[in-house]
């Protein structure tokens, strides 16, 4: 069933931990039901702001309203995902087990002690391990899993939830392409449906993609840099200011390979010598669309 969303505003908040600030006087609004990514470098405050969102860092200054709720009182239609690296994955705990924690919230309270057994509780867990196709992992050890296996599962406990708005904090790294392309389809279904989800990542392959705005984020570089939609967010100025590599744009007529057999003009932006972005105004024919910015 459709859901509502919640947006999130953040004003003039100063954050961060006992020995440095990361972010002074941030303000920023990120509108419900949309799928938002938060792009930037290693080290840029990605990370940082979504804890800030889902209330795990409190502001010294500012406020955070997430659906007009503080934090702490949004958490029960939040879901969040932390990245693996933040899990001890050698504690004893199935798969299955895992994700019924992200029901906690609704049942601990009233049944300390004993396992999650309700059958809404029942059912949400189910969904998310099927949404994440982990159903046959879900009576493994969570130290006998992979690193995709290990995203899949905390994504499916965050889903578990049954959110109205949804962070993830570098959730497709570690995936395969076949298990990448399953989570973007899983993501663009959810907003559909009208949940929010926010994402941080550093891979620009699938902002153009899947995003329907893009917040460009660099602490070191005052902040936000840019917000909006990919293809009017990401210029090469933006792009310089974000990254703070050496960036090149080249416009030219060319044949844009997968995309028909004519002349079209398009930005190419290599970046760091690893990957390439290409800028082309087309139609996706296949998957999800949520505009024309898809």
């Amino acid at each position: 069933m459709p859901v509502r969303g919640a947006d999130v505003a953040l004003r003039d908040v100063t954050v961060g931990y006992p020995d440095h600030t990361v972010f002074s006087d941030l303000s920023m609004h990120i509108s419900a039901g949309v799928f938002t990514g938060i792009i930037g470098p290693n080290g840029s405050g990605k990370s940082t702001l979504l804890k800030t969102i889902a209330g795990l860092l409190t502001p010294s200054r500012g406020d955070v309203s997430i659906g007009g709720d503080p934090p702490k009182a949004a958490r029960k239609f939040l879901g969040y995902m932390p990245q693996a690296s933040n899990v001890d994955w050698r504690f004893p705990l199935t798969v299955r087990e895992l994700v019924e924690m992200g029901r906690y919230q609704f049942s601990w309270s009233r049944r300390i002690g004993r396992l999650i057994k309700s059958r809404d509780d029942r059912i949400a867990v189910d969904r998310a391990l099927a949404m994440m196709d982990i159903q046959d992992l879900q009576r493994e050890q969570i130290v006998e899993l992979s690193g995709g296996q290990r995203k899949r599962t905390l994504i499916a406990r965050a889903l578990a939830r049954q959110p109205r708005i949804l962070l993830l904090d570098e959730p497709s790294a570690e995936l395969d392409a076949v298990s990448d392309a399953q989570f973007f389809d899983v993501l663009c279904d959810l907003t559909d449906f009208g949940v929010s989800v926010i994402m941080t990542t550093h891979d620009l392959s699938t902002v153009l993609e899947h995003y329907q705005e893009v917040i460009c984020v660099n602490a070191l570089a005052g902040g936000v840099i840019a917000q909006g939609q990919p293809t009017s967010v990401l210029t090469e100025d933006v792009l310089r200011r974000t990254f703070g590599r050496e960036l090149a744009i080249v416009s030219h007529g060319d044949q844009a390979a997968g995309f028909g057999a004519h002349q079209r003009e398009h930005s190419t932006v290599p970046l760091g010598g690893e990957l390439t972005l290409h800028v082309d105004e087309h139609s996706h024919t296949e998957g999800h669309s949520h505009g024309p910015q898809r």
